[in-house]
């Protein structure tokens, strides 16, 4: 359905070709018929007849994001996504996942870097690696258990009422809906012998996505080693609190990387898919 739903919204953004708004007020001609496309797309789960009543967007099309780590979820990004957004916990998990996706991307014909992986990333920075050691503790505290534990049981796909909240994590049977990030937070929760209670902060503090703890250079660090280790092609940036977290990271984050080469001092261009580096698009319908 998914797959069908993105070729419906593409060929709907392709209902009119790049010139066809003429809007010449002297001729009294606003726009040009023979440059527009009816979808009329009858398939398995919809039935558009088009077009879209407004013009093609100045990207081509929107970027499209996915976000979903199961096999069916790597095809339909592989095929239609411009960015994957993924939440692995370690480099290794990261580098198996880009090497999955990369690999599908090209059996569906496009480029490799076509399709740019941005893990989520959550930096708790501070001055000292305990200085950020402490802000993260003090955003458990911040953070009603309570309240955390839906967010885990809805992710993990399973009640943990009746277990132990000081406990390890059960072995719970994983169903295919949740199954990347029920694997992803399961391997986090052994990988790090965390309790139910720990896990369920986690995923409250970084909504199940990498979290690092360290000073500015430690935090580049990981970010350059993530990048040039075939892990990420970039990150979805999700600062732990808000203005501070955010201050911190471009503040004293982005000019390390920027020293570095990895990050832009300048705009070269005026949209998101200018920015992400991603080509524009050629009509669907060509």
């Amino acid at each position: 359905m998914a797959e069908e739903f993105v070729d419906v919204v593409r060929g709907l953004w392709d209902s009119w070709d790049d010139d066809a708004f003429i809007k010449n007020k002297e001729s009294g001609v606003y726009a040009d018929p023979s440059k527009v496309h009816i979808l009329d797309h009858a398939g398995k789960y919809f039935s558009v007849k088009g077009p879209l009543n407004i013009p093609r967007s100045p990207q081509g099309h929107p970027i499209l994001i996915q976000a979903g780590s199961s096999g069916p979820g790597q095809d339909l990004a592989a095929r239609t996504a411009d960015v994957v957004f993924t939440a692995q916990q370690s480099i290794a998990e990261a580098q198996a996942f880009y090497k999955s996706l990369k690999e599908r991307v090209v059996g569906f014909g496009r480029r490799a870097d076509a399709v740019a992986v941005m893990p989520g990333f959550l930096p708790v920075i501070g001055r000292t690696s305990k200085e950020a050691a402490e802000k993260l503790a003090e955003l458990d505290q911040w953070t009603d258990i309570k309240s955390a534990m839906p967010l885990l049981e809805e992710r993990i796909g399973h009640s943990l009422a009746d277990y132990d909240l000081d406990g390890p994590l059960p072995d719970l049977p994983i169903s295919d809906q949740l199954r990347s990030r029920a694997e992803l937070l399961t391997a986090l929760a052994r990988r790090e012998n965390l309790t139910i209670r720990q896990l369920a902060l986690r995923v409250a503090a970084g909504r199940g996505h990498h979290i690092v703890l360290g000073t500015p250079v430690e935090i580049a660090d990981r970010m350059q080693q993530w990048f040039d280790g075939y892990a990420a092609d970039g990150f979805n940036v999700m600062p732990p609190f808000f203005p501070e977290g955010l201050e911190d990271f471009t503040n004293l984050v982005v000019p390390i990387l920027q020293e570095r080469g990895l990050f832009r001092t300048d705009y070269t261009g005026t949209t998101l898919r200018e920015h992400l580096g991603i080509e524009r698009p050629a009509l669907v319908s060509a």
